[in-house]
């Protein structure tokens, strides 16, 4: 009886704390609208080549995935080759500002290609990743399903695959 009894309350537990953590998680949607409006880039939040990049610097020191960073003042000093396996993503690097490199892959099948070249100086936000390789910043385009914050590329004035 004692076993019965411990079973049923730690399974009211369990459903207790799962509704409580979708009660939270809901309401923080629904009361604090701004909380959508802060992780996604928009025009009054503008970010540009002449931004810091303190942000993508700290995620390539600690090593570690963010879902959703962005700065600017960053340096391509290497086009790639695209990768065509699958979809095809256009390729570069850029040096930040402590002197490091990261790789980026932008979608090229969901907008237009970027005019990018060694010198340009751009501004980016998406997701960033550690990889074998080093530091990788990829979904640099809208989310079609909405779940994320929309990335983008910003050199020479204009945005690409912001909307």
């Amino acid at each position: 009886m004692n076993m019965k009894w411990a079973f049923v309350l730690t399974c009211v537990f369990v459903l207790s704390s799962y509704e409580t953590v979708e009660a939270k998680r809901k309401n923080r949607q629904e009361v604090n609208p701004v909380f959508e409006e802060i992780e996604k880039p928009s025009e009054s939040f503008l970010i540009d080549e002449k931004s810091s990049d303190a942000d993508i610097v700290r995620a390539v020191n600690d090593q570690r995935r963010v879902d959703f960073v962005e700065g600017g003042s960053m340096v391509v000093v290497k086009v790639l080759p695209d990768d065509n396996q699958g979809l095809a993503h256009q390729k570069w690097t850029v040096r930040l500002s402590n002197g490091k490199n990261m790789q980026a892959v932008y979608n090229s099948d969901m907008c237009p290609r970027v005019p990018v070249k060694v010198g340009d100086v751009i501004a980016m936000g998406g997701q960033f990743i550690w990889t074998n390789k080093g530091g990788l910043l990829h979904w640099l385009h809208h989310d079609p399903r909405g779940k994320r914050p929309d990335g983008y590329v910003y050199v020479n004035g204009k945005f690409y695959c912001k909307d």
